[in-house]
């Protein structure tokens, strides 16, 4: 078998794809492993694409391997691997195709200090969102939102996106009057995308990031602040936590 290692640049990201020519992940297993460990219901299982199966190899303490030894089998090496690059802004995903491969997919910011990013309003705070998670913007009609399964998607050009609303993520309260059209930021991890609603935008900004320290209850939501030029400080969004 072989082993291939590519490096790109990809906008604002570096991407690095490790890939080989192996017998590829066993879905097959991993549900049933899954199933066994109770990580997943029968129910869930159901509904589970391929790629949400693949996605279970990156959760803590679980594994296929039917042994345990000093180097396997203890389901912590991709948990370990993901939580590494989520912590330096960048995500990690796998794709499989049985008996020809797997390809795992690591992308990361071309610069871990300063980044590009779109400035939006909250409730009149200022938030950054990375612009190299950034798909595109949308102009969504209040009606055209529907449920789905208890939860808010839009049907954008054929695509079903989930919708996440930043005042609920914040903790905050809904404006007394909602608009005719809500202000969308669409975001992207791989090949996973979702919708967040902000007020208003404010527009593009280079962004040094500071890092929150222990300043911060929800620091899982942020991946650290900004310094704007009147002063200010502005929370910068983890994408990661939010896609």
């Amino acid at each position: 078998g072989s082993i291939f290692l590519d490096a790109y640049q990809d906008g604002n990201n570096v991407v690095i794809e490790v890939r080989d020519d192996g017998a590829g992940i066993n879905i097959d297993k991993v549900r049933a492993k899954a199933l066994e460990k109770g990580t997943i219901t029968e129910k869930q299982a159901e509904t589970m694409s391929e790629k949400d199966f693949i996605d279970l190899l990156f959760q803590p303490s679980f594994s296929t391997a039917d042994k345990i030894t000093d180097v396997s089998g203890r389901g912590v090496g991709l948990d370990v691997v993901r939580t590494k690059i989520e912590a330096l802004g960048g995500s990690i995903s796998a794709k499989s195709v049985q008996g020809e491969g797997s390809t795992f997919a690591i992308q990361l910011p071309l610069t871990l200090a300063i980044i590009q990013a779109l400035m939006v309003e909250v409730m009149n705070e200022k938030y950054a969102i990375p612009l190299s998670n950034i798909q595109g913007i949308e102009d969504i009609p209040r009606n055209e939102i529907r449920f789905v399964q208890n939860k808010e998607v839009i049907n954008l050009r054929g695509s079903v996106i989930p919708i996440i609303r930043s005042h609920e993520i914040l903790e905050l309260e809904e404006l007394e009057e909602q608009p005719e059209n809500y202000v969308v930021v669409i975001m992207q991890k791989g090949d996973q995308r979702v919708g967040m609603i902000v007020d208003n935008l404010i527009g593009q900004q280079e962004t040094v990031i500071k890092s929150l320290g222990r300043h911060i209850t929800n620091e899982k939501l942020f991946s650290g602040a900004t310094i704007l030029g009147d002063g200010e400080v502005a929370l910068i969004f983890d994408t990661n936590t939010l896609i």
